[in-house]
């Protein structure tokens, strides 16, 4: 009901409402459970006792069955019991003492016996949810149960985390093999590649020694004497041809560059 927002006039008759009609039905019934008395053989102040025994009780075991009920404790349902009993009782002694009074009914042997009847009821049934086990013993119970669960759920959760952690180590394991697998096969590549380096290295060495090879066979083939030129230009000046550096060069099968090289060697020492 604190989630419900009510006007302030809705909670004035919801919070004293309630014991204003319980306090004016058990003041109304109180007439009418006494004359039941009266009829009954009590004199005196004895006959006040009567709505005690009569419209309390009802309200006292209405009150204990809920409790209990909701505790889930034994003796509820005797209690409901009482309760429902009490509640015709104290509506049949209204009915009874009105009818009584205004003349449509006369008093019984059987009505008297019912109504002197009505205290040792009720002490019975007071004694009866009295003696029945409260709520702090089911209580305990529900402790001991309670208890006996957890150590439950502890055993339980205690297999599954030493599952769980052999799992993690196995799994750990497989980690840690196939680490050490991908370390090896990473050496291995390492080694092949310092291998295929080497060999690369020695490919270009050799590369290189072979460009240098032609290059010194080239350039001790063009190294030619300085007598072999100078009769190459006197046979050429006899046959009547153009002495120049490219015809030489034809001539001594150089490069045109040599060619000329040697025609100014030639010139200078003439």
């Amino acid at each position: 009901m604190s989630s419900i927002h009510m006007p302030w006039y809705a909670r004035v008759v919801f919070t004293a409402g309630r014991p204003l009609v319980l306090v004016a039905a058990l003041v109304m019934s109180v007439p009418g459970e006494i004359r039941m008395a009266e009829l009954a053989g009590w004199h005196g102040w004895t006959t006040w006792l009567m709505p005690v025994c009569v419209s309390a009780y009802a309200a006292c075991a209405a009150v204990i069955s809920d409790i209990r009920r909701r505790a889930k404790a034994p003796g509820h349902v005797t209690a409901t019991i009482g309760a429902g009993a009490a509640l015709g009782l104290a509506l049949s002694a209204q009915v009874v003492a009105h009818l009584i009074d205004r003349g449509y009914m006369a008093t019984s042997a059987i009505l008297v016996a019912a109504v002197s009847a009505v205290p040792p009821l009720v002490v019975a049934h007071m004694l009866h949810m009295a003696a029945m086990p409260t709520a702090e013993v089911t209580a305990a119970e529900q402790m001991r149960e309670l208890e006996g669960a957890a150590t439950y759920l502890a055993g339980e959760l205690a297999e599954v985390l030493d599952l769980a952690g052999r799992e993690l180590v196995a799994k750990s394991h497989g980690i840690v093999n196939a680490y050490e697998e991908l370390s090896a096969a990473a050496d291995e590549l390492a080694a092949e590649a310092d291998e295929i380096a080497d060999e690369l290295t020695s490919d270009l060495v050799e590369a290189e020694k072979a460009e240098q090879e032609p290059r010194r066979k080239s350039a001790a083939r063009k190294a030619v004497p300085l007598a072999v030129v100078k009769n190459t230009v006197a046979a050429m000046q006899v046959a009547g041809e153009k002495i120049t550096g490219s015809t030489l060069a034809e001539r001594l099968g150089c490069s045109p560059r040599s060619g000329y090289r040697y025609l100014s060697e030639v010139q200078q020492a003439a």
